[in-house]
């Protein structure tokens, strides 16, 4: 190669380097202004978290989407979300990687694969410079590990704290294998620890009512269908949640429940219904929607 076909590709390759580093600063401050997170997931926290096992030693060659990489086993901070490179990466060797991948098919790289998620293992550079370039696939030796939590390409780390509860809920009620259709998405911290005091307080009650005490398992499984899912099923014939935008059934099923037990105990009375609707609308500032769900709540446990 002369040497002004070299000048000219390491000219290319630092204009491709700045012009990623550009979108990766525009984006950084595009989402410190929205509040979201755009950090790439450290692989070892998601571990932590979701109490994962240890990868398969199996691995297979795929062709995998980009877009589904959303973390690092050790270069979490050296990249944004979309893997554009951040101040702190060395600069001569993404420029190295952008000249080669011009020129040759780069090796695949190494990553684990979690849920419907990409960790990568080896690798992080090469992923940058097909970001940058706006390729949609790239080769990849793939390692899954097992999950009872879904992890989606949405998840931010603030969502890994409702998943973390998820998996130890999970752990504690095997409630995944007893009803695998199931699917209790809840959107507050320390929500899924109130669902098992629940299940704990109705296994005491069951095995009041039965010569047979039972287990955890047993007792969360009768819970879902008998206490939760007919609620469930009530507030999704009543419409309810279109009005309560980012919350799920879940968080709607605890609200309820959790304030009539509290008001049942403050009030007593005919009013308990009614006085947990009243403080749910107020809670939210929705109060032309009062009778509404006040009318609902007096459906869902009738008067008392």
């Amino acid at each position: 190669m002369s040497t002004s076909y070299l000048e000219r590709e390491q000219v290319a390759s630092r204009e491709s380097f700045n012009a990623a580093r550009r979108r990766g600063f525009i984006q950084d401050i595009l989402a410190d202004l929205s509040g979201r997170s755009d950090s790439l997931l450290s692989f070892s926290e998601v571990h932590e978290q979701l109490r994962l096992s240890e990868p398969s030693e199996d691995m297979t060659l795929e062709e995998i989407p980009l877009e589904k990489i959303v973390g690092s086993v050790g270069r979490y901070r050296d990249f944004n979300r979309a893997f554009l490179p951040r101040a702190q990466i060395d600069p001569q060797r993404w420029m190295r990687i952008d000249r080669l991948r011009r020129h040759t098919d780069l090796p695949p790289i190494d990553v684990f694969k979690i849920g419907d998620c990409y960790f990568v293992r080896d690798g992080n550079h090469r992923v940058s410079v097909a970001r940058a370039r706006n390729d949609k696939t790239i080769r990849a030796r793939v390692a899954e590990i097992p999950t009872r939590v879904s992890l989606e390409p949405e998840t931010s780390p603030d969502d890994l704290i409702l998943k973390s509860g998820y998996t130890e809920f999970l752990e504690h009620t095997s409630l995944d294998r007893s009803v695998p259709d199931q699917n209790i998405q809840l959107t507050r911290p320390g929500g899924y620890r109130s669902l098992q005091q629940h299940i704990e307080v109705h296994q005491f009650y069951v095995g009041l009512r039965s010569r047979h005490y039972p287990s955890m398992t047993e007792a969360a499984a009768d819970w879902y269908r008998n206490v939760y899912l007919p609620v469930v099923k009530r507030i999704r014939a009543s419409g309810m949640l279109r009005h309560f935008p980012g919350r799920t059934e879940a968080d709607l099923y605890l609200w309820i429940a959790e304030n009539r037990a509290r008001l049942q105990m403050r009030y007593g009375g005919d009013e308990k219904a009614r006085d947990a609707v009243d403080d749910f609308a107020e809670e939210h500032r929705r109060p032309t929607l009062r009778e509404r769900v006040r009318g609902f709540a007096e459906r869902l446990f009738g008067r008392r």
